[in-house]
């Protein structure tokens, strides 16, 4: 029996992707069709076609006048058989909007057979008032699916622009209502783009409320959604006074003029990575592209028994193969919680993220919160946002100029644009004196701005002593956390408190071991009570951030780092040594296994100064408690010793009591090798620690516990 000959066609096979654009433009072309049939109609001598203007007429018929708008919804309808992900106005509620949107407005009018039908068939069964409403409540939801928006925004909108017509109509009765109506266009429009120093004058110039309401929250509420969107009035109730608390506008921000990322080629390098990937035998295909704005994430989908392991291995071959402007790509494998793995290749121009566009998003924008923070735009574009209250402490490291401090600044600002000095209180650390100094003479802060190192110890002592009083209050009220006790009645309400570090490593030199003790206890026990620590080191090593900080602060954030090491250290693997910086970093919260890629919010120094002038307009004079830097007692430092000797002690005491506290340990080898002394001179200085309190007696050949390490435990002889 010969063998049964094969054909071309029986290789024929198409995809379904490319099935659904035949069909696409099949649709489009009825379309354009019915459209064209619409001008052949005025074509002289009998040139429209047969066919067109039967077609042409079978519209008129079912639809009427409105058969116009026919070709337009078979367009976009056809928009839906394509890749929609690039085509950002095909979306689900456009389409479904204007359908809804003709199907009423041919049943109002009764236009062509299609409309009388609908009309007379809903008057049949609901009467002529009952299918009225029913057409135009479906007018109303196509339109506000059409527009994409709520219900309540749809009719302010509608409210404002019926106020506007009635202005410009009753301006035209009288030369006195038309100059009436000017001004209630020019106020309503004003609204919008009024300035914050604008507003200020206004609020200063009256010398009380018009409205007594404005104690009550519910009636502050009211105020706000009638109001700009800019700008809000809130008020500060503190004791039985009431004053009036004006947070800083928008407009204090700036908007960025650019351009979107430069992402090159995105089909071309779809191409290449399904046939790099099939090159080293690995089946693939790209089942979705995601517009990051430091990064273009493709998703592909492998065949089952693929192992990913294959696919992490070729990151440089892939890197290779798609000329990477920095030369690396990042695979995701796979994709949280999708069955995909993410190849990001860095786009040749980034997007600047803005701290504007990330307030106005969905991600904060009418959130409540107080410690709510924006973090960026992940890989796909979207807004992302936590809470200072969840994480609910965090580290922050990256090399110099990766972007913590812009991270800072950003975080700062929203929580002083988002919350009154009676909900929250800071106090800021800035070793290096130039990063966040600016904020001096805010009423937010609890002192000024921590610059020398001696004066942190006094401030965490603070935190923990105040930690231990709410504790107190807490415990006496019966509730389990701050926002419990400020729900209560008649009690002074109690702000929350961010402590921010902008440099860990510096304090860590000076005082690591009573640091890491007062660090860690904050860490512990501070959650419940509203205080929080943010800190933040460009030198992400183990004797910076030790083992015990790290099980007491789960939250962290990675800019880019110099080495592997430093990233296993901050976030426990591999990976943020590869990001781009300049605010590109991985978040990693406290509830997740892997990290999440971000670009970070942006925010110039000139907008952080206009929201403290902003803020220092409203409050000219602070009166900052002392009492916070003046806990400090003498320290031992890595860079000189502070410590006071005794008489009869060796000169080498003072050194060996900064040893022993360093390494955690005491033993005469140690002292020899650390000192560079003989192992008699080591003996009586270990002798002479034990006498002062210092180590603990000896056990044989174990070496001796430290039993003290700060210097106010110094023997004073």
């Amino acid at each position: 029996m010969g063998r049964r000959r094969k054909t071309i066609f029986s290789k024929f096979r198409v995809s379904t992707k490319t099935f659904f654009n035949i069909v696409g433009f099949i649709l489009i072309a009825i379309g354009l069709i019915a459209l064209v049939s619409f001008f052949n109609l005025l074509a002289s001598g009998g040139g429209e076609g047969r066919i067109l203007y039967q077609i042409n007429q079978i519209m008129v018929g079912l639809f009427g006048g409105l058969s116009l708008i026919a070709p337009f919804i078979i367009i976009l309808l056809a928009g839906h058989f394509f890749n929609t992900k690039k085509l950002k106005f095909i979306k689900p509620n456009v389409s479904i909007g204007i359908t809804m949107l003709f199907i009423a407005m041919l049943g109002l009018f009764h236009s062509g057979d299609t409309g009388r039908a609908i009309g007379e068939n809903l008057a049949l069964d609901f009467s002529q008032a009952g299918a009225t409403i029913i057409l135009l409540v479906t007018l109303i939801i196509g339109l506000i699916l059409f527009l994409d928006t709520s219900i309540d925004v749809f009719v302010i909108s509608i409210l404002k622009v019926l106020k506007s017509l009635g202005g410009v109509f009753s301006g035209r009765i009288s030369g006195k209502g038309a100059l009436n109506g000017k001004k209630d266009l020019i106020i309503n429009q004003a609204d919008k783009q009024q300035s914050g120093s604008s507003f200020i004058k206004d609020q200063t110039a009256a010398e009380k409320p018009k409205s007594p309401t404005l104690a009550s929250p519910i009636a502050s509420q009211k105020l706000i959604a009638t109001t700009s969107k800019e700008f809000a009035i809130k008020p500060i109730v503190s004791g039985s006074s009431s004053t009036t608390w004006i947070y800083p506008p928008l407009s204090l921000l700036q908007d960025v003029t650019q351009k979107e990322a430069d992402r090159g080629n995105v089909k071309m390098n779809a191409d290449i990575i399904e046939k790099t990937l099939d090159s080293f035998g690995i089946r693939a295909r790209v089942a979705e592209v995601n517009f990051g704005p430091t990064v273009t994430q493709y998703a592909i989908e492998i065949t089952m028994g693929t192992k990913l392991s294959k696919i992490t291995a070729l990151a440089n071959d892939m890197a290779l193969a798609l000329a990477a402007p920095t030369g690396q790509v990042r695979i995701e494998a796979p994709i949280p919680g999708r069955s995909l793995v993410g190849i990001e290749i860095p786009n040749k121009k980034p997007e600047i993220v803005t701290l504007k566009k990330l307030l106005t998003s969905g991600a904060l924008a009418n959130k409540t919160d107080p410690l709510l923070v924006p973090l960026g735009l992940d890989v796909a574009g979207e807004p992302q946002a936590t809470t200072i209250g969840r994480m609910p402490h965090i580290l922050i490291a990256g090399t110099t100029g990766s972007g913590k401090s812009v991270l800072l600044n950003a975080w700062i600002s929203t929580l002083l644009m988002r919350t009154r000095p009676d909900e929250l209180r800071m106090i800021l650390v800035d070793p290096k004196q130039v990063e966040l100094t600016q904020y001096n003479g805010i009423p937010h802060l609890l002192t000024d701005v921590i610059t020398d190192s001696t004066k942190v110890i006094s401030a965490l002592r603070w935190a923990g002593a105040e930690m231990e009083n709410r504790y107190n209050l807490l415990a006496a009220a019966g509730v389990r956390n701050l926002a419990g006790y400020n729900e209560l009645e008649k009690v002074e309400k109690i702000p929350y408190v961010i402590f921010v570090i902008d440099e860990l490593a510096d304090l860590m030199m000076f005082a690591a071991g009573e640091a890491e003790d007062l660090i860690t206890r904050v860490a512990q026990k501070a959650r419940a009570v509203g205080i929080h620590l943010v800190l933040a080191t460009q030198r992400p090593s183990v004797d910076v951030i030790t083992g015990l900080m790290k099980a007491n602060i789960p939250c962290r954030v990675a800019f880019n780092v110099s080495s592997m090491i430093d990233s296993r250290v901050i976030i426990d693997m591999p990976g943020a040594e590869k990001l781009l910086g300049k605010g590109d970093m991985f978040y990693l919260p406290p509830d997740q296994a892997k990290p999440r890629r971000i670009q970070g919010p942006y925010i110039t120094e000139k907008e952080v100064n206009e929201v403290v002038k902003f803020l220092k307009s409203q409050v000219p004079v602070v009166h900052y408690t002392q009492e916070i830097t003046r806990q400090a007692a003498p320290i031992m430092s890595t860079a000189g010793s502070t410590q006071v000797a005794g008489r009869d002690n060796d000169p080498y005491f003072n050194q060996a009591v900064e040893t022993i506290s360093q390494f955690d340990k005491a033993s005469a080898s140690l002292l020899q090798r650390r000192l560079k002394i003989g192992y008699a001179r080591a003996a009586r200085i270990l002798d002479e620690l034990e006498a002062a309190g210092y180590v603990s007696p000896s056990e044989g050949s174990k070496p001796r516990e430290v039993l003290s390490r700060g210097a106010t435990e110094t023997m004073q002889q």
